[in-house]
Order: structure tokens, then C-alpha cells, then sequence
């Protein structure tokens, strides 16, 4: 029974999402039809479904270490300098960052609540120094924190769309033309032979940054995962993973050589 309700549930996802990713089709379609049956099963009215969810691709992992992203705050529009540092610093989601009001944030206790997260539970962050300095730079003090090059307010997403997706696509032109100006990317040849420039940084990876970082500093992923909103320890790993620098010395230990020895001593030096 429920393996054609699955493939009837994936068409459905497909011909309203029809370019959305697995992800986003989970969580829009997937995700409430799964609560209401099993709400229907709790009121006997069908069996406890069994859905299998649409195969979702491992998430990418990109950070930036310290000198590429001065170099992307650096190089990033007025408008767009303290909403990239606020995304650097406090590992907010796209949607959380773009829309955010000046009634989230409190100088005086250092932190910002997010009172609408992907997982459905606000948290709170605490806000490093660099950015309390920019948002000070900000004038104005009610309503939403960050502006477009209008200076006006980010447009909201439509009724039903993934907020979080698109809030990336709010700032994703400026955020690309300040990785153009930071060389944070690469140039291929495009339409009718011009050059189109390619990176892999994208505002998301703003979030990577800041959990990289954390890790590297803290060693803590029980913090992290608080923090960060995520629901459950595993999804944090992927953060230690990147992490392995400390560990060098053991793999140097290791025997080479045919007669295994371990003194590597005399080894020459990479050019």
C-alpha cells in the first residue's frame, strides 16, 4: 500500500517542486503528508505509514578559512558587508539572516534569537564583537536589519515557497559579484565563447565557515549543535570531519620504508 503511496506522494512532489531538490521536496511535501497520516493512524483510521523519502545527495561541505573571507567581506557591496559578516559570525540560515528584525537582536546581552529556524525551535547566539561593530554602522532601528542596494527590505517569499532557498536567491547576484571581486572562484567559457566566472561559495557556505571555525576553536560539538539548530549530534559531525589537523603527528608516527623504520628525520622538505 504505502510503496504506491510513495510514488504517487514523489510525483506530486515533482510537478509542484519541479526544480526544487530532494531536500526541498522532502521538507515541503514529504514531510507534512507523512504528519498527517500518521495523525490519521492515531485516529485509527489507516495503518501506521512507511514513506520512503526521496535519497537525499551528501551535503557539501566548503568553508572558508579566515583569509578567504576577509577577503569576501572586504570585497562585498555596502549593503550587503554586515548581513555576510552576520552570516559569517553567527552561522545563521539564509532565511534567518535576510529577514531578520531589529526586535531579534539585543546589544546589551550580545545575541540574536532566531525565533523562526528550519527545524521549528528558535535559539539564540551569541554575537561576537566584529559583528556588534557592523551592525552599529547600521542607522536605522526598527524593522528588518538588512537592506537591498535600495535600501529597502528584502520582498518576502511567496505563500508555500521554501523560505530558506529563497532567501539565498535575494542576495545570491551580489553575493557572487563580491566572490568575483575576492578571486574566490575560477573563469570558463561561457555562451558564444565569453568568459562566465564559477564558484563554489555560496551564501551557505557562510554557515560551513562559521561551524568550521567553531569546531577548530571550541572541540565541542555538543555546543555546536545547539548553536547551530541542528536536531541531532550526527549532523554535526561532518564539522569534525574537516577537522583533522591535530592528528598529523599521529599519522607521522606511522612506520615507512621497507625496513619500517620510524625515523623520518632525514626526510627532504616540499619545495
Amino acid at each position: 500500500m504505502f510503496v504506491a503511496l510513495t510514488h504517487e506522494i514523489d510525483i506530486a512532489a515533482k510537478k509542484l517542486l519541479p526544480k526544487a531538490a530532494p531536500a526541498t521536496r522532502n521538507r515541503q511535501v514529504f514531510t507534512p503528508m507523512s504528519a498527517i497520516l500518521r495523525h490519521a493512524a492515531r485516529k485509527d483510521w489507516c495503518a501506521m505509514p512507511s514513506l520512503k523519502r526521496p535519497k537525499q545527495p551528501e551535503g557539501k561541505v566548503r568553508w572558508m578559512p579566515p583569509e578567504e573571507a576577509d577577503r569576501l567581506i572586504d570585497a562585498c557591496a555596502a549593503h550587503l558587508r554586515p548581513l555576510v559578516v552576520f552570516m559569517i559570525y553567527t552561522g545563521a540560515r539564509a532565511g534567518e539572516a535576510v529577514w531578520l528584525d531589529w526586535s531579534s537582536v539585543n546589544f546589551s546581552m550580545r545575541q540574536v534569537t532566531f525565533p523562526k529556524t528550519k527545524n521549528g525551535e528558535p535559539r539564540s547566539v551569541p554575537l561576537h564583537p566584529r559583528v556588534i561593530h557592523e551592525l552599529s554602522r547600521i542607522k536605522h532601528r526598527t524593522g528588518a536589519v538588512f537592506h537591498t542596494h535600495k535600501g529597502l527590505p528584502y520582498d518576502r517569499p511567496a505563500l508555500g515557497k521554501d523560505a530558506d532557498t529563497s532567501a539565498g536567491t535575494r542576495i545570491s547576484s551580489a553575493f557572487k559579484s563580491a566572490c568575483k571581486r575576492a578571486g574566490l572562484g575560477w573563469t570558463v567559457p561561457g555562451k558564444n565563447g565569453k568568459p562566465h566566472f564559477v564558484t563554489d561559495i555560496t551564501p551557505h557556505a557562510c554557515r560551513h565557515t562559521w561551524a568550521t571555525w567553531h569546531y577548530q576553536k571550541n572541540r565541542d560539538l555538543t555546543a555546536l549543535q545547539k548553536l547551530g539548530g541542528w536536531k541531532s549530534i550526527s549532523m554535526v559531525f561532518r564539522y569534525a570531519h574537516t577537522n583533522v589537523g591535530e592528528h598529523a603527528a599521529s599519522i607521522d608516527l606511522l612506520p615507512w620504508g621497507k625496513s619500517g623504520e620510524e625515523n623520518n628525520e632525514h626526510l627532504e622538505k616540499p619545495v
